[in-house]
């Protein structure tokens, strides 16, 4: 691999790596939530991800174990091969594979189950795109509550709806939603719409971890 001076833009690189679309997907919208900025490319092989890392750098890879070009037993020492040094979070349905990679003891792959709780879920592919040195967005504690209307406009916001949408939606004018959006803003200390939608969410992620029990041991 040809090394070269890489900017911080091109540096803010996650590949995906899994043959399922749906749990791609996910996580893939997961990484764009925490960090807005980074660039994030899909692939469906080992093989593919491989070909196209040559140009693109990924400061970070999000793996499927059971990729179908890539034997389990030689799962780790592909990835040791074809990306030295770069982080690396793993997902795997099953204890067998979990202990394996454990074992392996490599401060650089983080293993987690798909039936991981979603609150965890994210604080882990946090620390990953952390030691990929992945800008993240910060998710200040917010320091005064939100009304229920302000609760109801950000949630309608967060499902696309522009002001006058939203305003035809909840039976108000759209200054009085330009107003609420005002102060949504100002409490959550959002820069924008799309920043106080993600702050709102993760917050309730968070406040809704604390009430409920692991489902996973990892």
């Amino acid at each position: 691999m040809v090394v070269k001076k890489l900017d911080n833009l091109e540096r803010q690189v996650v590949f995906v790596v899994d043959d399922h679309p749906i749990v791609s997907f996910g996580l893939v919208e997961m990484v764009k939530d925490v960090a807005p900025h980074a660039r994030i490319r899909q692939f469906s092989t080992l093989k593919e991800a491989a070909r196209h890392a040559v140009a693109e750098f990924p400061a970070l890879i999000i793996s499927d174990f059971h990729l179908r070009d890539v034997q389990a037993d030689t799962f780790i020492g592909l990835f040791e091969t074809l990306f030295p040094s770069i982080p690396v979070l793993i997902t795997a349905n099953d204890d067998k594979v979990m202990a394996q990679l454990k074992r392996h003891q490599i401060d650089r792959f983080i293993a987690f189950s798909k039936f991981t709780p979603f609150p965890k879920l994210i604080d882990l592919i946090r620390i990953g795109l952390a030691q990929a040195n992945i800008d993240l967005m910060e998710i200040p504690k917010v320091s005064r509550s939100l009304t229920s209307k302000q609760v109801e406009v950000l949630e309608l916001i967060g499902a696309g709806h522009s002001n006058k949408d939203i305003a035809e939606l909840l039976s108000i004018s759209v200054e009085t939603v330009k107003g609420h959006v005002k102060e949504i803003l100002e409490r959550l200390k959002a820069k924008n719409r799309m920043e106080a939608s993600i702050i709102y969410r993760h917050t309730q992620i968070r406040k809704n971890s604390r009430a409920e029990p692991s489902l996973h041991n990892n």
